[in-house]
């Protein structure tokens, strides 16, 4: 936990706060999670917009290709339209071959990270109308809903993604958490939590996003 708090953040007196419930989390050996890493990443990551923008641009290609075959329209024109067309698919393969990089080393970190661990590994988290307490073996904290960019749900895990380091939230946290990691929550399908996330969505655009 050394590499990744340099000393908890605290956004909230707990005592003041709402208090909603709390749960405790346990994974019993690294047989139960390690083979689930590699395809919980990739659910959660998965780039579906850019996927749909690289075949929207494929498609738009081969448009242009068949209307200016069919329809005798200006070569010109066309070739600098089908030209903007390749090259915005071009940025969408080296956008998606970053973002695969990316989630490898992803798993390359979390395996690492499970590898190394003590079992089993417990966490605690307790949540507020506010935010949420949560200690585990790489993060500890008091956080409000509004302190990550963005909080991806799944029926097993929910992932804390911070804001990124160039931005004044990023900023803010770095000083607390060095290398700014996502961190997970295995929640195991608790209703309760999901019931949360929901209503969390419903009260903060854009923030929750379900896998």
């Amino acid at each position: 936990m050394k590499k990744q708090v340099k000393e908890p953040y605290i956004a909230f007196d707990p005592e003041q706060a709402t208090f909603l419930f709390d749960r405790h989390f346990k994974l019993e050996s690294r047989d139960e999670i390690l083979p689930k890493i590699a395809k919980m990443i990739h659910h959660m990551f998965l780039p579906k917009k850019r996927f749909l923008c690289l075949g929207g641009s494929i498609v738009a290609f081969i448009l242009v290709v068949l209307i200016t075959a069919t329809f005798g329209l200006p070569m010109k024109m066309m070739t600098s339209v089908a030209f903007i067309i390749m090259l915005f698919g071009i940025g969408m393969v080296f956008s998606l071959i970053s973002h695969y990089i990316a989630v490898f080393t992803e798993i390359r970190r979390l395996k690492k990270l499970y590898k190394n661990a003590q079992w089993p590994c417990e966490s605690y988290c307790a949540f507020y109308e506010e935010g949420f307490y949560y200690k585990a073996m790489d993060m500890e904290g008091v956080f409000y809903w509004e302190d990550f960019m963005c909080i991806m749900v799944t029926h097993e895990v929910l992932s804390f993604n911070f804001c990124p380091a160039e931005t004044p939230k990023g900023k803010e946290m770095k000083k607390f958490y060095p290398r700014l990691d996502t961190f997970y929550m295995f929640i195991h399908g608790d209703r309760q939590i999901l019931e949360l996330m929901i209503i969390l969505s419903q009260q903060i655009g854009d923030l929750v996003e379900f896998r």
